[in-house]
């Protein structure tokens, strides 16, 4: 049976889906966005007969670097936490999806690759006109509402997320119009009209990375010469579109969100610089073994820092620096040396795209440089509806590059029924992944439900405490259901209810209601410790903490004494 039809359909669908579903979800808005993308890579070991039969250096060497990274989930004490284990999950198959484009896919798989993010750019397009232009059609189901007036947010409901995926979406349309499966004329016009979709979003991250398309247009002589100048051009139409929506706002009299935060002179980072110099400073205090994988919103929280942001970070919005604070500088080096290692030694496939017109190494690479240059500033590949894709460029790219058999080696090729032989173990073994990814998800999605009707709960749902009594049983999600059960009258008091959700995210709500826990199970020190880490965040409802702190009051509650408390993070866990 001829496969291929199949395995087109479900690659392009493995784009378009994830990057289009809006289904709402709380308390996790994209849940459906990235189990759509678990699920459909999952489908993809049983449409692919080939795998990678004798694994190149280059995909070892990229291999061993995953190792190193799921070597720091094992090495972590929070391994049996179900968030850590669902991230260990998506690294897993992002391995999976790797191991299948490393093999040598047919043009037809990688048109398919290609057309599902040109197709997923224009949709994405006409969402963000719609929740630019018209955002009181937007109905949440086709097209997500929008929660932030002045730019659009796309299906993903983040700006910068809506941003790179129009630019990976132009890398791929370029590439489609290199290969003649585009005409000229609706290439060219995709991509202004992506372009136009990048300016509505307002993110700087888009406008930033349209210079590595202008870089691609003047490096790669192998696209044809109407795409190396639209390529070129696309930062001066961008500035065009910025120009002409500041012009429609100013005369409707509306929010255009790029103009607004350029006049309000707000922190140009938005206070990534601040973030940075703190992580830096965890880096400095544990360098070696770092503070540990998903800990770095907790080490960051309980650390003093005078000068921190006033939002609550979950991420250092740097890759390089993510890895660095949480799994240490040695292991940080071998990684990105293992990742740097094996792009260098498959250079050869830029000349190999460069010889073979049509060849996709080149507009794989193009992307990888965009996710990248984003994951410099964010942190993109922590969504499955990025991560996967990028796993699937980079396996394109290391199975492009020439191979390089030892020479003893050229003129012994293997008997059909050897190579059959060394085929079937990792056929079985990708096509049970692919299997466990398919459960995995819909698993997900079911125990989804069971925190998501604590914050909108049916009718008939049954009271809020019986609903986060169910939802705390949840493999997956129970944190969410242990964040309901701290904060919400009846308090839960109990220390061990505040592990979970102190690794997942500290805001004010939960800092507050684990002061008052320490309190009352007598651990004044970690709660006066912890009072004082709150008070640096300067926000409105931290400060409303601390009203009763004041020169006048015979007897200030614990929270107000100031004297230094000489614990560290560490003492601060439940």
């Amino acid at each position: 049976m001829n496969t291929q039809p199949i395995a087109r359909l479900l690659l392009t669908g493995s784009i378009v889906l994830p990057l289009l579903a809006s289904w709402p979800g709380t308390p996790d808005a994209v849940l459906a966005n990235q189990l759509l993308a678990l699920a459909f890579a999952g489908l993809l070991p049983f449409i692919r007969g080939r795998t990678v039969q004798q694994p190149s250096v280059e995909f070892l060497s990229v291999g061993t670097g995953w190792l190193v990274v799921l070597g720091a989930y094992i090495a972590s004490s929070k391994l049996l936490d179900g968030a850590s284990l669902s991230d260990l999950a998506v690294l897993a198959s992002t391995f999976v999806v790797l191991w299948i484009a490393a093999a040598k896919t047919s043009s037809s798989v990688n048109s398919a690759f290609a057309f599902g993010w040109s197709l997923a750019g224009m949709l994405c397009v006409i969402v963000a006109l719609v929740q630019y232009f018209a955002p009181s059609i937007a109905d949440g189901l086709l097209v997500a509402i929008n929660t932030s007036p002045g730019r659009a947010v796309g299906n993903m409901r983040q700006p910068n997320h809506l941003a790179t995926a129009l630019l990976c979406a132009m890398v791929m349309t370029a590439w489609l119009w290199q290969a003649g499966r585009l005409r000229a004329p609706w290439a060219a016009a995709s991509l202004f009209a992506m372009v136009l979709a990048v300016a509505l979003s307002a993110s700087r991250t888009g406008a930033l990375s349209l210079g590595v398309l202008l870089l691609w247009a003047v490096v790669d002589r192998s696209l044809p010469r109407a795409a190396r100048w639209t390529l070129a051009l696309t930062p001066l139409a961008y500035l065009v579109c910025w120009a002409g929506l500041a012009e429609y706002a100013e005369w409707q009299h509306a929010h255009f969100y790029a103009v607004e935060r350029l006049q309000s002179h707000s922190d140009i980072s938005s206070s990534r610089f601040a973030i940075w110099r703190n992580a830096l400073v965890l880096v400095a205090q544990n360098p070696w073994t770092g503070v540990g994988w998903g800990n770095f919103n907790f080490a960051w929280t309980f650390t003093p820092f005078p000068d921190r942001p006033v939002a609550f970070f979950d991420h250092t919005h740097n890759l390089p620096l993510q890895l660095a604070v949480e799994i240490g500088l040695p292991a940080t080096a071998l990684v990105l040396g293992l990742f740097g290692w094996a792009l260098w030694r498959a250079r050869g496939a830029w000349r190999v795209a460069g010889e073979q017109p049509g060849h996709p190494a080149r507009a794989a690479f193009v992307m990888l440089v965009v996710l990248g240059m984003h994951s410099l500033l964010e942190y993109p590949l922590w969504y499955a509806y990025f991560l996967l894709p990028a796993a699937w460029a980079l396996g394109v790219f290391l199975g492009s590059a020439p191979a390089k058999e030892p020479a003893s080696d050229r003129n012994e090729p293997a008997s059909p029924a050897a190579a059959t032989a060394m085929a079937r173990w990792p056929t079985c073994l990708l096509r049970a992944a692919g299997a466990l990814m398919i459960l995995g998800a819909a698993y997900a999605a079911w125990d989804h439900r069971r925190v998501e009707v604590i914050f909108a709960p049916p009718a008939g749902a049954g009271s809020l405490a019986e609903r986060i009594a169910a939802g705390r049983e949840s493999v997956l999600f129970g944190h969410h259901a242990d964040y309901a059960a701290v904060t919400n009258e009846p308090k839960d008091q109990a220390l061990a209810s505040f592990r979970r959700p102190l690794h997942h995210l500290v805001d004010v709500r939960l800092l507050i209601a684990y002061i008052e826990a320490l309190k009352a199970n007598g651990r004044d020190a970690e709660a006066l410790y912890a009072a004082q880490r709150l008070r640096e965040f300067r926000r409105d409802d931290a400060q409303a903490y601390f009203k009763e702190c004041t020169a006048d009051n015979p007897a200030p509650p614990l929270q107000c004494r100031t004297e230094p408390v000489a614990l560290t993070w560490r003492d601060l866990e439940p």
